[in-house]
């Protein structure tokens, strides 16, 4: 077995929000009504006059008034783009964001060159989280015209929505380059701030991050829910570069006027254990599993924890429960039977590993125990079975060396025992040599391979 456990502590707070963009994506209201393209005409009959009457109506608030004066007017004329756009608007006003959308395509169907309906539609799109279909809408959007007052600003709340899809879609690289064009057509506004720096901590720049997230905390007012992302995003990144103490009360903050936030708990409970604070770490995140019993990465992290902190015990009825509730992944059975060794119950750590290779064969420390868990168990064939494996990834090391030599010495097969502990000796011996700490890593396997040679060289 692998001389420490490898704990996986992610930042949770993408289990429970999506990325910070998630909140600078909530739905927008489509722009103002009375909107149409460039190129659109209008009737010469007294009908279309309809739609005037039903934007004043949009204008001052009174939507349910509205609607049925669209409606006429659409009965009149089924592809008056700026009628279904106005439609549109009104459907998503009063949350019907489905019928929104059927109107807004139908918009675009009847005036592809309509930018109001795009932008609306890719608006609604993002917010349900079809962040590809948005991108399409606003990839031509960015194309047309604006027919309101204030294009300038209109097309950059385009630029800023494709920025923020593109952030979703993991392409910072053009989610950077729509913003830089938003930021060309009207000055930088807080959101612009905080995205650039969750921008630059996607593409592994915490410093540039926490330089951008510094700059949002200060412009952004201290009761909106933004300057909590900002906090959080500010912990993210000093956490990255191991400046855990720093993030610590910046976490802190944030909880205090969010309290029952689970992402900003599950963020602390992280930095906690950063810290070493594993006591502390492993209170916060059994309150949270608490309130969030079916939550996988948050029972996962606390078993860990658990795990790492010498209480396998209290981590395995976790284990069994994550393994109950889907199809688990190698890493998980690697985790489970790791835990099962620490709890010295080999046959069962055998056969979990045993799992866990056959879904992913390629992982070296996964052999490295299960042909721990298996000598242990008094399966030396199976132990070296696991070495081959594990050696296909891997070169040996001294504890694998040791595996081999003791697996080959309780088969009998004494001639490989020999030369396997012979080569044991001398590479622990090389590594004391070059690491002076590690001195005394090996001597009591030293030891006995020295006395097992004795007696086998007879």
């Amino acid at each position: 077995m692998k001389g420490t456990m490898r704990v996986q502590i992610f930042f949770l707070a993408a289990i429970f929000l999506v990325a910070l963009t998630s909140s600078l994506i909530a739905q927008e209201p489509a722009l103002p009504p009375g909107t149409s393209s460039v190129d659109s005409t209008h009737a010469t009959t007294s009908r279309p006059s309809l739609t005037a009457q039903a934007e004043d109506d949009l204008a001052r608030g009174n939507i349910q008034q509205a609607i049925p004066l669209l409606n006429s007017a659409l009965a009149f004329e089924p592809n008056n783009a700026r009628a279904l756009y106005d439609r549109g608007y009104a459907e998503q006003s009063t949350q019907h964001d489905d019928a929104a959308i059927v109107d807004f395509q139908k918009a675009i169907a009847a005036d592809p060159k309509q930018y109001e309906s795009r932008a609306a539609l890719a608006s609604l799109y993002a917010g349900q989280g079809k962040f590809n279909e948005a991108r399409v809408q606003l990839e031509i959007a960015a194309t047309l015209t604006p027919a309101d007052a204030h294009p300038a600003q209109t097309k950059a709340y385009a630029l800023r929505l494709l920025a923020n899809v593109d952030n979703q879609l993991h392409d910072p690289a053009a989610a950077a380059n729509a913003l830089v064009a938003a930021l060309k057509l009207t000055p930088e506004q807080p959101e612009d701030t905080l995205l650039a720096a969750q921008l630059a901590e996607e593409q592994g720049y915490p410093q540039d991050a926490a330089t951008e997230y510094r700059k949002a905390i200060a412009a952004i007012p201290n009761n909106s829910p933004l300057f909590v992302d900002a906090l959080s995003g500010l912990a993210r990144a000093l956490s990255a570069e191991g400046k855990f103490s720093d993030a610590e009360p910046l976490l802190r903050q944030a909880l205090a006027q969010q309290p029952q936030n689970p992402a900003l708990m599950a963020q602390l409970a992280t930095v906690l254990a950063g810290e070493g604070k594993n006591s502390d770490a492993i209170a916060q995140l059994a309150t949270l599993h608490q309130a969030h019993p079916n939550q996988p990465a948050v029972t996962r992290m606390l078993a860990d924890l658990y795990t790492q902190a010498g209480e396998a015990a209290k981590a395995n009825p976790l284990y069994a429960q994550l393994l109950a509730q889907g199809h688990p992944d190698a890493d998980l059975l690697t985790a489970r039977g790791e835990n099962l060794i620490r709890q010295q119950r080999y046959a069962e750590a055998v056969a979990v590993l045993q799992r866990a290779v056959a879904l992913q064969p390629n992982l070296p420390d996964t052999w490295s125990d299960l042909a721990f868990a298996a000598s242990r168990n008094n399966q030396y064939a199976l132990a070296l079975q696991a070495l081959d494996h594990r050696a296909k990834y891997k070169p040996e090391v001294p504890a694998t060396l040791f595996l081999r030599a003791t697996a080959l010495d309780h088969l009998h097969q004494t001639r490989q025992a020999i030369a396997y502990y012979k080569q044991f000796i001398q590479a622990a011996q090389n590594t004391a040599a070059q690491d002076p700490s590690a001195h005394d890593t090996f001597s009591d396997e030293v030891w006995q391979a020295q006395h097992r040679l004795i007696a086998l060289e007879k």
